[in-house]
């Protein structure tokens, strides 16, 4: 998942990607994704080689409702806020030490940043704790039997009851 540099121009602009399951299957297979993603960003220069891209990245995942059991189609979109600056590193470095902004070093020879780790972590820190397909709907809880008995007790309780009656009334 690569945002190509070369299309960064030295001004403000906006920027519009989307992410294929062609590019990443393991990625969309990993975080159940449906559909392709899409990075919608505004790209700030901060100086000569350096970007720094805010926006949002949305997209469609398939999560398990933990009232039902069942999977649902979840629409999220997640804000996102990345930096780019080339520098003389070797290969591309992720520095993860600020929690709101993604900050990529590349090699001045590299005319791309690859955005998968970011991605992945943004679509997982997203997602709810328990999800719900329907959060809106009161639960309802479907019986598959409708009886008007009532249930029926364990016969082991009743034995242990006989043996509570005789250990309080020893002789009796």
């Amino acid at each position: 998942m690569r945002i190509d540099i070369s299309q960064i121009a030295s001004e403000t602009t906006e920027l519009l990607v989307s992410f294929e399951r062609l590019q990443a299957p393991e990625l969309f297979d990993e975080l159940h994704l449906t559909g392709p993603l899409t990075l919608s960003v505004l790209v700030s220069p901060q100086g000569e080689d350096q970007w720094l891209l805010t926006g949002s990245l949305s997209g469609k995942q398939v999560l398990t409702c933990v009232r039902t059991l069942e999977p649902f189609e979840n629409s999220f979109e997640t804000p996102v806020m990345i930096r780019v600056e080339r520098t003389s590193v070797a290969k591309q470095e992720l520095d993860d030490d600020d929690d709101e902004v993604y900050s990529y070093r590349v090699p001045m020879v590299q005319n791309f940043v690859d955005v998968t780790e970011c991605v992945r972590e943004l679509v997982i820190f997203q997602e709810p704790i328990r999800p719900v397909k329907d959060p809106d709907k009161d639960f309802i809880w479907n019986a598959d039997e409708k009886t008007s008995e009532k249930p029926k007790m364990d016969p082991r309780w009743e034995k242990l009851k006989a043996l509570k009656r005789k250990m309080e009334n020893p002789n009796g």
